[in-house]
């Protein structure tokens, strides 16, 4: 497990190489890398604020080169505002990338679960992703996962949620038919998530907040054997298809004597 991620630590620091590269080139060649790092990470990303503040810092360091070549030559107060520049934009730029490790590392790893919306801010919530009703497509129904389980805190409720999306994610790559039943079947976890994580930030610590808990998670976990069970049903019922479908192919070989019994 990495610091920001379910990944590695390893996973983790190939993905801040450049952020790393941009730390050590403090002397400019002849701008700084870092708002590029930032344009880079704004692309991979999807996060359109990055975008914005890369492009600025990127105006920045192209006025502080043009004022370093028109004062170089002359110990003037404008050529030491200038070096100023150069160390106050590599600090706040450099601190930012800092800052944006992890949420840059937890976008990368949402990406490898599904294609990337782009967003205007980091911690931008969709308003569709709250709302509980109108599952209509896999995307959403995953989204709104993926959501809740950022927001609850309890680590078996967020591994059950994983469970779900795995699970839901195999059945969708089996029979999309299927999947959009899914969606029926199981709308209310979204709901049991939404309530838990309601009564979890309400800060109430009374026997009637944690009976309803418990009851929510015991909701959970059950719901993930049942979903298990209808993936693992549904797979079954796939090969026994293709094994019904093998035996006539064998039996066919074998009436042509291209096999022997």
């Amino acid at each position: 497990m990495g610091f920001a991620t379910k990944k590695t630590k390893k996973w983790e620091l190939q993905k801040l190489t450049w952020t790393f590269i941009s730390i050590a080139l403090f002397i400019p060649f002849p701008i700084h890398i870092f708002p590029f790092v930032m344009l880079a990470q704004a692309h991979k990303s999807k996060i359109r604020s990055w975008y914005a503040s890369a492009i600025a810092f990127i105006l920045i360091e192209i006025g502080l080169l043009a004022s370093f070549v028109f004062f170089v030559g002359a110990m003037s107060p404008a050529l030491l505002l200038t070096f100023g520049g150069y160390i106050a934009a590599y600090v706040i730029g450099n601190g930012m990338l800092l800052n944006r490790a992890k949420p840059y590392l937890q976008r990368l790893e949402l990406a490898e679960i599904r294609p990337l919306g782009w967003i205007p801010k980091v911690g931008y919530r969709d308003p569709l992703l709250l709302s509980v009703s109108n599952l209509d497509t896999p995307q959403l129904f995953i989204d709104r996962l993926l959501h809740w389980r950022e927001e609850i805190e309890n680590i078996a409720i967020r591994k059950n949620i994983d469970k779900i999306i795995r699970l839901f994610q195999l059945l969708e790559r089996n029979d999309r038919m299927e999947a959009d039943k899914f969606l029926v079947r199981h709308a209310t976890v979204v709901n049991v998530l939404m309530k838990y994580d309601e009564i979890e930030n309400s800060a109430l610590n009374n026997s009637v907040t944690a009976a309803s808990m418990k009851k929510l998670e015991q909701v959970i976990g059950q719901a993930v054997i049942a979903i298990e069970q209808e993936v693992t049903n549904q797979f079954q019922s796939g090969i026994l298809d293709v094994s019904a479908e093998t035996d006539v192919y064998i039996q066919t070989l074998k009436n042509r004597n291209l096999l022997k019994d």
